[in-house]
Order: structure tokens, then sequence, then C-alpha cells
């Protein structure tokens, strides 16, 4: 819809010489689930945007042709992109930069899946970094916008620039180190392969198992020796987790490292999920996302559920253009892919989503699909992750694994000092779902809503990362003179929370739709490794999703935010929402 507006957003400490100050959040409704949608990208856009002098950029409206929107330096122009419709992101770019004359000019763009609408099109800059989830690029699509440009030569004041020096020359000492930090910088987010095998969680044929034969062939190490050219970074940060891919790689198709390596996430759902282990095949669909902009998450997701209709002969291979889906055929899921990107044959339907196919595929298919709210999962299993499960069906935005605590926090022992500030002292399964796993998701939603509310990355303020609570209070401080407690933060991740909560009342959204796929419910994991055998208790699930109610101050029975609990947070504008 033309009236759906989309912003694209920084903050004060945006741009600031430091690890982690370098995302950017572009909200919007999502054309996925229908719900509000909120999605942060890294890499150099945003500090970009803030030296052009701008904060933020409101989309309202549709072009009544495509258009891109160049900012330079407090002037912004709106010009023609005909030429550039429909060229894939790595061609896109180098045209406006062409164009521009200026090399240096940082670019958010769409690939021809946005342009094309497809329900989970995402946004890129740099062709390496995504505002990946929730269809924000097909929003961007529909109104006919293919990138906006950006270049600034001014350099943001900030109060305490010395301070800001002081926590960069931290942070080096911290990679210096040789511990998890360095670790981490080598291996990037594949380190989550040996996490997840470990614990019998890793995504796999379809959610219907957490491990497999062949999963040693996907483990962080072998990725580093077989496809890796060293870690890629964001604007000014030390731990530097992206992957950059090798040159020469040919087989199966010719993969330009200027898209970047796959992340975990696209290993475990392009890779495992698909019981597809062999790295190339994996790197060559996520050129394919990155080329046309889709979201890697949803779309191995969608490939999946594909492969199990087909597999249990819901769907047979004239439905699927001739394709034999199998599980493992790395073929087919190539072509599969490139089919959805271009909304070709019956990847236009299932451009569409999980939800949206299952209900053309009938009733056997809606048992199996995995989503949430229309929504595909992230890799990591509800299965064995209570509190990250209960998050996938209560987050405002649906399934998400970077909006919360994940429960392994809470199953070391000791529980880390950080957790501890929240109240955390005892171990607990990781597995398991109840009051303090509620709990858990709850504070810990609240935190990093303020992390994603002041634009840094919860990979760098965390509870397991180079910086704590205390770092950001200090950093907010240190940027713009403003004396923060971290009280007052969790108060403005509430209160963002709220608000989103209050859209979606607003938009139709009630405690029903706060569930997870009957699947994990009623069928135990066929696999013989860790977590075989297992399901999600129903009681439990629901007894935890009501106590996360009443610790928000929302209506236990419906899932609305209560009168008391906007009054408290200031949001008294919003009462009409949820009335």
């Amino acid at each position: 819809s033309p009236g759906n507006v989309l912003a694209f957003t920084i903050s004060p400490l945006t741009g600031a010489a430091l690890s982690g100050a370098s995302r950017h959040c572009v909200t919007s409704k999502s054309p996925l689930t229908g719900t509000i949608a909120s999605s942060e990208a890294g890499g150099f856009w945003g500090p970009e945007l803030k030296f052009a002098g701008f904060d933020g950029i409101i989309i309202k409206g549709k072009s009544p042709k495509p258009v891109y929107l160049w900012i330079k330096d407090g002037v912004c122009e709106i010009r023609n992109a005909e030429h550039i419709w429909g060229k894939v992101t790595g061609d896109a770019q180098d045209t406006i930069r062409e164009e521009l004359a200026d090399s240096r000019t940082r670019v958010a763009l769409i690939g021809p899946s946005g342009e094309k609408t497809v329900s989970f099109a995402c946004i890129t800059n740099e062709l390496k970094h995504f505002n990946g989830r929730n269809g924000l690029g097909a929003v961007m699509g529909s109104k006919n916008l293919k990138a906006i440009a950006v270049r600034g030569t001014g350099k943001p004041e900030f109060a305490d620039p010395d301070f800001i020096k002081g926590l960069a020359k931290q942070a080096a000492e911290v990679m210096a180190r040789g511990d998890f930090f360095t670790d981490f910088k080598r291996s990037g987010t594949t380190l989550n392969v040996e996490w997840n095998t470990a614990t019998g969680g890793l995504p796999t044929r379809n959610w219907t198992m957490g491990s497999f034969p062949e999963q040693d062939k996907l483990l962080g190490e072998r990725y580093a020796a077989d496809m890796m050219d060293g870690p890629g970074t964001c604007w000014a940060c030390a731990q530097a987790c992206k992957r950059d891919i090798k040159h020469g790689i040919t087989d199966p198709v010719e993969i330009d490292p200027r898209y970047g390596g796959p992340e975990y996430e696209t290993i475990g759902m392009c890779g495992s999920n698909l019981l597809i282990h062999d790295f190339n095949t994996i790197a060559a669909i996520n050129q394919t996302a990155s080329k046309y902009c889709v979201d890697t998450i949803s779309l191995g997701g969608v490939i999946g559920f594909a492969m199990e209709c087909f597999e249990k002969g819901i769907i047979d291979s004239k439905k699927l253009d001739g394709l034999e889906l199998s599980f493992g055929n790395g073929k087919a899921a190539m072509a599969l892919a490139e089919k959805i990107v271009k909304r070709e044959g019956v990847g236009d339907l299932l451009a569409k989503g999980t939800r949206a196919a299952a209900a053309a595929f009938g009733p056997a298919a809606e048992r199996i699909a995995v989503h949430v709210k229309g929504k595909e999962f992230p890799a990591h299993m509800a299965q064995t992750k209570g509190s990250l499960g209960l998050a996938y069906a209560l987050n405002c935005f649906g399934p998400d694994h970077v909006s919360s605590e994940h429960d392994g926090a809470i199953a070391s022992d000791p529980v880390g000092e950080r957790l501890q500030g929240f109240g955390f002292y005892d171990t607990t399964d990781p597995t398991v779902i109840n009051f303090e796993k509620a709990k858990l998701l709850a504070y810990s939603q609240r935190y990093v809503s303020g992390i994603d509310s002041v634009s840094t990355c919860n990979f760098i303020f965390n509870t397991w990362s180079m910086f704590g609570f205390g770092d950001l209070m200090d950093f907010i401080r240190a940027a713009t003179g403003w004396e923060y407690t971290l009280f007052e933060f969790m108060l403005l991740g509430e209160r963002r929370l709220n608000m989103m909560r209050a859209f979606n009342t607003r938009e139709g959204f009630r405690a029903k739709d706060d569930d997870l796929p009957e699947k994990l419910f009623s069928d135990p994991l066929q696999d013989k490794g860790p977590a075989g055998g297992r399901k999600i208790n129903r009681d439990d699930f629901n007894k935890a999703k009501e106590a996360y109610y009443v610790i928000n101050g929302w209506d236990p029975a419906t899932g609305i935010p209560g009168e008391y609990k906007l009054r408290e947070l200031g949001l008294d504008w919003a009462l009409g929402m949820v009335r």
C-alpha cells in the first residue's frame, strides 16, 4: 500500500569510531506477517547517513516510476532509476556509483525480488549487509524505490570524544587477548554450527530432526579452511565477525566475492535444514539470494517446507515444474531458489512464504508448515531452547533470534555477572519452558529492544560480548552528554516493545496468534542426537506464555497491553490503539 510508511533511522550514537556503532534500523508494516516490522543492519550506510547530516528518512506514498534517492551533505535529490530497475544488486550499485562519480558512495538498495514484491525480499548495503527479515525490501519495491545512495563528509560531534577513544582502545585490547573474541573473529557466526550440534539443535529436514550424520562438514573450521578469505567488518568494528569469501570458486557456479559468504543462519536454513552439507552449494544459494536480495532464512524455510511436502507426497514434481525436490538434492534446491527469487512457475507461490504456500497445498501441508504469523523460523530450534521458543511465538514481528537472550546464557555455571544484574543466579536446563524462561525473555527483550533503539550491535553490547551494560550506558553519556542509567535504558526498550504491541493490537492480533506450529508440540524429533525424541510440552508453553503477559503488564487472556502499563511508560496516546 502506498500508505505504508517506510522509515530508515539511526541514533545519536551512530558514526562514533567504536565497535558496534554502525547500525541502522528500517521499520514498516510487514507484507509477510501483517505486523509491525523492524529490521537492523550493520555495514557502513548508517554512519554515512549521519556524516551526510541526517538522523532518519521517512518514505511515504509511491513514485509513479522507478527512482532512487541521492543524499549528499544535507541535500536530497530524487533520481530516475528506470535504467537500473531489474538489475541485480551488484550491477545496480555499480551503475549508481558510476553515475555519481564517487566510489565511496554508500548504497542501500533492493534487488529484482523486492521490485516484484517477494514477501521476504530484503534491503542490502555494500552487497553483504542486510536488513534481512520481515520483507521490507518488498515495501521498498512497492514504492518504486530502488535505492538510497548516501555520501557525507561531515563529522558528528560527541560530548566526550576522548572517552569514546578509550572504549575503542579497550576493544582492541580485548581482541588481542586470544580468547573467545579471537575465535569469533576467525569463525564468526559459523561457531553456532558447533554449539547447536552439541545440543542437538541444528535445524534438519524442515525441523523434524536436530542433527544428521554429515553435520560435521558444516563446522566453522571447515568453512574457514575451504572458503573464507578473511573476516569482514562493519564501520570501525574490531570484532569483524563477517565472512569474506575466496576468489576462484567456480563449482557449481562462479561465486562473486563481493556478495560475501554465508553466515550461520544461511548455513542452517539452506544447508542442514535441506540436508545439504556442501559449502559450495550453500554459497551458490546464498549468492542467488544476495543478488536478488531475499532473506536466506525465509528462503531456506520455504524450500525445506516444499521438500517435506514432496517427500510426503503432498505435492509431486508436476507442481514443482518438474523438480525432484528430495532432501539433499542441492541442484534442485538451487533451481527452486532461482524460481522463487524471480517469481517464476511454482516460485511465484513460494515467494509469498510458507503460510501462503501451505494454504494452497492443503491441510496436510499446513500441518507440517513451520512459521509464526507467516514468518519462517531462524536456524535455532525451539525444541532445544525454551526461552527462544517463547520468543518465536511472542515477539512482536514474528520469530527472531536476535531480539532476546538465548537459553545457554543461564544454562552455564555460574550464571554470568551481567545476567545476575537481571536477577538470574541459578542455572537451568536450556530446553525447559517455565516461569524463569518467561522472565528471561521479558527482561532480555527489553534490553535488546534498547540496543535496537540506539542503533548499536548486540554482538558488541550484550551479556556475552566485549562490552557490558555499564559500558553502553557510559557510551550513551559520552555521545550525548546525558546521564543515563540501566533502569532508564530498560524502560526505553520496554516502551518500544509496547508501542509495537499496540500497533499489532490495532491490526487485530491477539494472544491466539502468539503460538507455535502444532508440529513442534506433537511430533518428536526423529534423529538419534542429543535432542532426539524431544517435543515441546503444550501446558508448559501456555503457562509460560501467560506468565510473560503478566510480567509485561498485558492482559493474560488477550495479550493486549494494559492501560496502566501504557500510562506508566508515557504512552497515553496509544490507548486508542488497544481499546
